[in-house]
């Protein structure tokens, strides 16, 4: 994710909605992949870019479940927060996916940015500026108020370089 290369035209959008940023372990690394990014994109180009925020007053929701059926087939997804640590600012997850009678089992280590945290990480980058923030619903005509107990948010960010 830091260090992609694309050959033919730039692009006029990219979108990485999914918390998937967040498996960038070290502000470096995070810091490479948004030069990378707008490397490839338009001037003006937009990046929507979907993440996790450590809120101030600490995660609300450490299991996150959710369940699926078509016809005979039922899936069933667990999201488990096993551990924070907002000093090395690093959350490990615990995911369960269990299809039918089979199971899979992953563990995920997450690098945790703070609102002020991930802000600080854009202008190291100095490539993006924020253009608007809504949640989850992806709704741009009802944007999201930030503030430090943000949790989700999806940046619409804009290449500035």
């Amino acid at each position: 994710m830091a260090g992609f290369k694309i050959k033919g035209p730039k692009f006029d959008g990219a979108y990485c909605t999914v918390d998937t940023f967040r498996h960038l372990l070290t502000n470096v690394e995070a810091v490479c992949h948004l030069q990378n990014v707008a490397q490839h994109l338009r001037s003006d180009g937009i990046y929507v870019l979907g993440l996790h925020l450590l809120p101030r007053q600490g995660i609300k929701d450490k299991i996150h479940r959710w369940k699926g059926s078509r016809g005979n087939l039922t899936v069933y997804s667990n999201i488990d927060v096993i551990d924070v640590s907002s000093r090395q600012r690093k959350e490990t997850l615990r995911y369960t996916l269990r299809v039918g009678r089979q199971k899979y089992q992953s563990i995920y280590k997450l690098h945790t940015y703070t609102l002020g945290q991930f802000q600080k990480l854009l202008g190291k980058a100095g490539c993006f500026e924020i253009i608007n923030v809504c949640d989850l619903n992806y709704d741009l005509n009802q944007p999201l108020k930030l503030s430090p107990n943000s949790e989700e948010a999806v940046f619409i960010l804009r290449k500035v370089m």
